[in-house]
């Protein structure tokens, strides 16, 4: 699997923040010490964001009203890397190893590290029958909320539950939720993602699209979950046994070992 990156992502942070460049440099790291291969990107135009997000949106972000501590003001042209480096990964199946991340980005909102959601963009830009499945620690309420009722795409999502931003209890029409709990281990996780996938194999998708969170890892310091280094090349392993068609793209994470984890995945798809 090739993947899509560019050094430009690493241009902003906010002292303290947990999703510092630091997150990105490490994976980079370590899948250039393991012989990927890595893809240039342009970034995604406004036209591109409009396909998901409102032009006021749009504005309020080049202005930066709506910023707060979790998700600080940041040049637009950041967000739109991002989205661009997505799309890339889409068109060619790849990994898109960027940031800021942004599934609980919603149409007309940025939130929680978000500012426009990578995945959403990429899958309204490619136009296919397309299951995202996300696999972060944290529910994408932005996601549910842009395809909810849409019938050419199904959201399907494991998450801890109670945890920010406390959504996804329940399945919802073409959405379709599995909240787990603090200290839930690999062979839980991993009978949880056996369900999970059945479904997204029952809706027929011509494209799958995971955003791939690393937050669910037992050191990390904004989950709870207890899974090991070693689960995430079995879900990699999982999700490739669909033979479906997929791109990846990063969300969370914030432990030292971010780079070992993604390694793991990658291998095992």
């Amino acid at each position: 699997m090739q993947v899509v990156y560019s050094p430009q992502c690493l241009g902003f942070m906010s002292p303290g923040h947990p999703e510092s460049p630091d997150r990105v440099r490490i994976i980079h790291d370590e899948l250039r010490a393991s012989g990927f291969r890595f893809v240039a990107a342009e970034p995604a135009t406004e036209k591109d964001a409009l396909l998901v997000h409102t032009r006021e949106h749009l504005e309020r972000l080049r202005k930066g009203a709506g910023a707060d501590a979790e998700t600080p003001r940041i040049d637009i042209k950041y967000p739109l890397l991002a989205a661009g480096v997505t799309i890339k990964a889409a068109q060619i199946r790849g990994f898109a190893l960027t940031r800021p991340p942004g599934h609980h980005a919603g149409p007309d909102k940025q939130e929680g590290f978000c500012y426009l959601n990578n995945v959403a963009i990429a899958v309204r830009k490619l136009g296919k029958r397309t299951a995202i499945l996300d696999l972060d620690v944290h529910h994408g309420n932005g996601t549910q909320d842009i395809f909810l009722g849409d019938g050419s795409v199904m959201y399907s999502s494991i998450h801890q539950v109670p945890l920010y931003p406390n959504t996804g209890l329940k399945s919802e029409r073409n959405c379709y939720n599995y909240p787990v709990f603090r200290g839930t281990d690999d062979k839980s996780y991993l009978r949880t993602l056996e369900k999970a996938l059945v479904v997204v194999s029952a809706f027929r998708p011509e494209l799958l699209a995971v955003s791939i969170g690393f937050d669910t890892y037992g050191h990390d310091p904004l989950g709870g979950l207890k899974l090991t280094e070693k689960c995430y090349g079995e879900i990699g392993r999982m999700v490739k046994a669909l033979g479906i068609e997929t791109f990846i793209a990063l969300e969370g994470g914030y432990s030292k070992d971010i780079g070992k984890l993604c390694l793991s995945f990658l291998k095992g798809f």
